[in-house]
């Protein structure tokens, strides 16, 4: 595991890649929010576009409480991809995510939120997520893992700073209570 800071914040990154297993990435971080705006804000697949770069366009194929199929076009170098995303929800604790596409290969996922109680610098407590997000990868052809691999980490890491980012500036950061 690798510790790395991300503007203010501490994520702790982990990787692994096998020609036969795919590509495996880790991020787990605590974001400045309870768990239940954690959850609104986490799923509002909308605001994909945001946070990932290179997302064209983002549309609900179904949408129901515990499951979604999203629609997803991406622009890759010179080329649009339609991705479709299967994800499946248990609120507020956990999203798990598929994407099956005959060129792209298999991409999978889990994200774990976790409440936490944590105490400031000078004692006061306030309310937290511990988020943890795993992802898998089996390309669908030979390709490069370790450039993969690299995209993976801007991505998620670009991600996840603009994500603290916008929970840091907004009104629903968690005052510290005494």
């Amino acid at each position: 595991m690798q510790q790395l800071e991300v503007g203010r914040h501490e994520v702790q990154w982990r990787q692994r890649i096998s020609r036969t297993e795919g590509l495996f990435a880790g991020v787990a971080f605590t974001a400045p929010i309870r768990r239940t705006r954690m959850w609104q804000r986490a799923t509002a697949y909308t605001d994909i576009g945001r946070t990932i770069p290179g997302v064209l366009a983002v549309q609900y194929l179904e949408r129901r409480p515990e499951r979604q199929v999203i629609q997803v076009d991406l622009k890759v170098l010179w080329r649009t991809l339609r991705l479709t995303f299967e994800v499946e929800q248990e609120a507020p604790n956990a999203i798990r995510f598929q994407l099956i596409h005959q060129y792209v290969g298999e991409y999978r996922g889990l994200c774990v939120f976790e409440e936490l109680p944590s105490a400031s610098a000078d004692g006061a407590r306030s309310a937290a997520t511990r988020v943890n997000l795993t992802t898998w990868y089996q390309p669908s052809r030979p390709v490069p893992l370790r450039l993969l691999l690299l995209v993976e980490r801007i991505a998620l890491l670009q991600g996840i700073e603009s994500f603290l980012a916008s929970c840091e500036s907004s009104e629903e950061a968690v005052a510290p209570v005494r």
